[in-house]
């Protein structure tokens, strides 16, 4: 499983504001080419979004969970499914994000091997970036 966590001066409904706002993830992190949701209504259990990443193929992710600053998505692909988990909470006078993605299935360790570090390094970008942007203004 890959974790990784960035803490923030800013509030958790600011950090939130950035890190659940996905369709704008393609605008905010340097990790993702672009979201684009796949239905109508707000986001919740059920809502579906295309995801586009640099080097990686296009991936549909499904919301599984949602609890007001956290939510989980899932991805199927032959083989491989792969689950992420976005969460914010209050640290101190601060916030926290924590982010995971974990795959399971009979691919998964190849698909660790293949692409583990990169994907690693992404998630650490993406907990770093909202945490910085979450403090400015």
């Amino acid at each position: 499983m890959i974790r990784a966590t960035a803490r923030s001066a800013a509030t958790p409904d600011r950090l939130w504001s950035l890190a659940g706002d996905v369709e704008r993830w393609g605008d905010r992190l340097p990790t993702v080419d672009r979201v684009r949701a796949l239905g109508n209504g707000p986001m919740g259990v059920g809502s579906r979004f295309e995801v586009r990443q640099p080097g990686l193929p296009k991936a549909v992710w499904e919301v599984t969970d949602w609890q007001g600053r956290s939510f989980t998505w899932v991805s199927t692909s032959p083989g491989i499914r792969s689950t992420a988990v976005h969460s914010v909470q209050r640290d101190g006078d601060g916030s926290r994000l924590d982010l995971s993605l974990e795959w399971s299935g009979p691919l998964a360790r190849l698909l660790e091997l293949l692409i583990g570090r990169k994907a690693r390094g992404m998630v650490e970008t993406e907990a770093e970036t909202f945490a910085r942007l979450a403090e400015q203004d």
